[in-house]
């Protein structure tokens, strides 16, 4: 009976311990809650992309040929062909690159007339005879080379290329300023791609424009597109004809207004070449932070 006892009081005893020594340790605590989900970011819709230079919102740039060389009016010339045009590209150029830094333009022009009066006679004397052996008759021929040179004048005239253009010219007119008695022929071959290029590299940053202009359209355009100048623009030229910036009317491929353009005929062909006084510098149009259509579908 006391045998029992006592293993009773060591039960008890032990129960009592593991008690205590519960209540000496700390309580576990509840996990923390998850973090709140993250706040959807709004998508930011970018403006629709606007073209360089300047430029109308929609043009027809001249394609590329299969040779990969661009069809423009300056595309498979004979030699002579190319100085003529050489030379008419430089006269506008002296027409319109007119603030100070361009005086070699027309410094270098003039030198240039003069100092090759004999060879640009000639030259012009054999274009004559190819147009008249290639059309059948002096006066079909002289008909189709004035209005091949006005698309020439007009190309050149390009007010989105100007600024660039006007450097070229620069180049070129230092170049023939110092070495006056180069063959004309020679120096056209050699100095004429430089003068085309800024054509060239208006052409590419344009259909930068129309491939980026067109994915902005496919994506944000059917909700976004009434506030944005650029997509009003092409939805309305699709019912009507568009400008042709590879040789048509150049004051037509600029959102710039022009102020106080004319024309002033070339001594040599008795043409009117363009002038059009424009900003080299000026940006297309406005960004315009989208706005979405309430008429659209999900808005």
């Amino acid at each position: 009976m006391e045998r029992t006892n006592r293993a009773k009081l060591k039960i008890v005893a032990v129960a009592i311990g593991v008690a205590a020594l519960a209540g000496c340790q700390t309580p576990t605590k509840a996990p923390p809650p998850p973090p709140p989900p993250p706040k959807q970011q709004a998508e930011i819709i970018p403006p629709r992309p606007i073209p360089p230079g300047g430029a109308a919102y929609v043009m027809t740039i001249p394609a590329l040929g299969s040779d990969g060389v661009r069809q423009t009016v300056n595309a498979g010339l004979s030699a002579d062909e190319r100085a003529w045009n050489f030379r008419a590209a430089w006269n506008v150029a002296a027409l319109n690159c007119l603030d100070a830094e361009h005086q070699p333009i027309l410094d270098g022009y003039k030198a240039m007339l003069k100092n090759h009066a004999k060879a640009l006679t000639a030259i012009n004397t054999r274009v004559d005879q190819a147009y008249r052996k290639a059309y059948g008759s002096t006066s079909a021929g002289r008909t189709a080379r004035d209005k091949k040179m006005t698309t020439v004048y007009n190309y050149f005239a390009l007010p989105p290329a100007r600024g660039e253009f006007c450097q070229a010219a620069v180049t070129v007119a230092q170049a023939s300023l110092a070495s006056p008695k180069s063959d004309l022929l020679q120096f056209a071959g050699v100095y004429f791609p430089i003068l085309e290029q800024p054509f060239e590299n208006f052409f590419l940053a344009y259909e930068d424009y129309q491939r980026r202009s067109a994915d902005w359209d496919a994506r944000y355009g059917a909700r976004y597109g009434a506030s944005q100048p650029g997509y009003v623009a092409v939805q309305q030229s699709r019912a009507s004809s568009l400008v042709d910036a590879g040789g048509g009317n150049p004051a037509l491929t600029t959102l710039q207004a022009i102020d106080g353009g004319g024309t002033s005929l070339d001594p040599l062909t008795g043409l009117p070449v363009p002038v059009l006084p424009v900003n080299p510098g000026q940006e297309s149009t406005p960004v315009v932070q989208p706005l979405p259509d309430s008429r659209s579908p999900g808005s």
